[in-house]
C-alpha cells in the first residue's frame, strides 16, 4: 500500500535535507492526487507545503514530472490555466511514482533549488518504487 510506504518515503527525505543542511516541504499524493502524506520541516515556510502539494498533486494527475509538465507547456504555447485546474503546477520537484507504466503516486518537494528539489523526491520516488 502506497500509504504506509509514503511515511518511509517523507522520513528518508527529511533525513536526506537536514544531512544537507537544508528545510523542506515534502507531499505525497496518490494516483488521484489525493493527499496521503505530507511533512514541513521546522522553519520551512508555511507557503512551502502548499507548492509541495501542488506538484505531487500534478505529478500524479498529469502522469508525469513537473519539469516534463512545464516543457510541455512550453512547447504547446499554452498557459496552465488552459487546463482548467488550479491546482496544477509547473514548477520543478514534482516526480510521478509508477509501478509496472502505471501511475502509483505524485512526490511534491520545495525548498531547495528546483533542481534539488527533484532529486530529493527522485529519492523518495525510487523508494516508493520498491515497495
Amino acid at each position: 500500500m502506497i500509504e504506509r510506504a509514503a511515511f518511509a518515503a517523507i522520513e528518508l527525505i527529511v533525513a536526506a535535507a537536514h544531512e544537507a543542511g537544508f528545510v523542506v516541504a515534502v507531499a505525497i499524493a496518490d494516483a488521484h492526487g489525493d493527499l496521503v502524506a505530507a511533512y514541513r520541516m521546522e522553519h520551512a515556510r508555511p507557503r512551502w507545503m502548499r507548492a509541495s502539494l501542488r506538484k505531487a498533486y500534478t505529478a500524479a494527475v498529469m502522469d508525469r514530472d513537473t519539469d516534463a509538465f512545464h516543457d510541455e507547456i512550453v512547447a504547446r504555447n499554452l498557459q496552465i490555466a488552459s487546463y482548467g485546474d488550479p491546482m496544477l503546477t509547473a514548477l520543478p520537484g514534482g516526480i510521478v511514482v509508477a509501478r509496472d507504466g502505471v501511475t502509483v503516486a505524485g512526490i511534491g518537494v520545495t525548498g531547495r533549488t528546483t533542481g534539488r528539489d527533484a532529486e530529493l523526491a527522485r529519492a523518495g520516488a525510487a523508494l516508493l518504487q520498491q515497495r
